[in-house]
């Protein structure tokens, strides 16, 4: 007889698969890479396209054939991440690849192919992708460290919803390029991929306050959230955030958003420990990660898309990973006709 086991709704703490890709310890606020902590992942990989070989690669013996007979329709829209998912699945016609080496090629030319430019000539593929979608403005050496480092600490999170998504159609023997788009598109989610406009908002409205820790008293007094502080998995400071924060600092001199977010973010901290003693809202990544976006000109609505760029690393780790098991993902519902009444 078939055991059949209950799980929350969200699949919360169920393991569903053994993964080598990333570690993540909510209660001690760590991340690792394959063994190696966050912040000497993002010093040792100056560049995203630097960390492909090493995360996506690490246990890859050989690239996985195509299924036959896969096909893919058309969004017929041109909102960004539909156009992200239009580029991956122009890879199908690619698929199979012929060695690992033009894998990595086809991802690493897809942030400059969004942004609509020739990644030849310039120094990096954040390089490429900031002077396109910035239109020929090209970036300061402190910008193009900045969004590099965002991509590293970015590439991965364990198996969130879009991860899972990856593993989901990788199960299935889908190709890498639709299993990718597959990711992507639960990325899109407002939940899952978000904007910045929630910490973006709260830096705007304080930006003529004078005594920002009797504002903010106030508004959490008020019941309100302090955007882009606390996260769902960390009970600590978010490791990703310190990883990011010395490139945001760097950043401060040549850009004033930069400098009242540090200003906003130690008001926050004081008043959030004050206010709520027994809870860990620290900076999370989130916070930073607006800011930063802010600073270097990207639009608003190419927020998720940038995150996706650097995310489309640990998609296809995980990819490889799950061909390798070779195990279709069906898990099971039980049936109750009250849901959703």
């Amino acid at each position: 007889m078939m055991m059949i086991i209950t799980v929350p709704a969200g699949l919360e703490g169920v393991v569903v698969a053994e993964t080598a890709i990333s570690l993540i310890d909510g209660e001690q606020g760590r991340l690792s890479y394959r063994g190696v902590d966050i912040q000497e992942v993002v010093n040792r990989f100056g560049r995203w396209e630097d960390l492909l070989p090493w995360l996506v690669l690490s246990q890859v013996t050989e690239v996985v054939p195509s299924c036959d007979g896969c096909r893919a329709g058309d969004g017929g829209t041109d909102e960004p991440m539909v156009r992200l998912i239009r580029l991956l699945i122009d890879g199908q016609s690619r698929w199979p690849f012929k060695d690992n080496g033009s894998e990595l090629t086809w991802l690493a030319s897809l942030p400059p192919r969004f942004a609509g430019v020739d990644p030849s000539g310039f120094s990096s593929v954040a390089a490429a992708y900031l002077t396109g979608i910035r239109g020929g403005r090209p970036p300061t050496a402190a910008e193009e460290r900045a969004l590099n480092a965002y991509w590293v600490m970015s590439a991965e999170h364990g198996l969130n919803a879009s991860t899972f998504a990856v593993r989901v159609a990788a199960s299935t023997a889908s190709s890498l390029p639709l299993a990718l788009a597959a990711g992507v598109a639960a990325l899109a989610g407002p939940l899952h991929g978000g904007a910045p406009e929630g910490v973006l908002a709260l830096l705007q409205e304080t930006q003529d306050v004078d005594d920002l820790d009797h504002y903010l008293t106030e508004k959490v007094l008020n019941g309100e959230r302090l955007m882009g502080f606390g996260h769902r998995v960390y009970r600590t400071r978010d490791p990703r955030a310190e990883a990011l924060s010395q490139v945001f600092r760097d950043l401060a001199s040549d850009h004033d958003v930069v400098d009242r977010a540090l200003r906003l973010e130690e008001s926050a901290l004081r008043v959030l420990g004050q206010q709520k003693p027994n809870r860990p809202l620290q900076t999370n990544v989130e916070y930073y990660a607006a800011v930063l976006m802010e600073a270097l000109g990207i639009a608003p609505e190419l927020c998720p898309v940038t995150f996706a760029c650097g995310r489309l690393a640990g998609y296809a780790a995980h990819y490889h990973e799950q061909r390798a098991t070779g195990r279709l993902i069906r898990p099971l519902a039980s049936y109750n006709p009250a849901v959703g009444q």
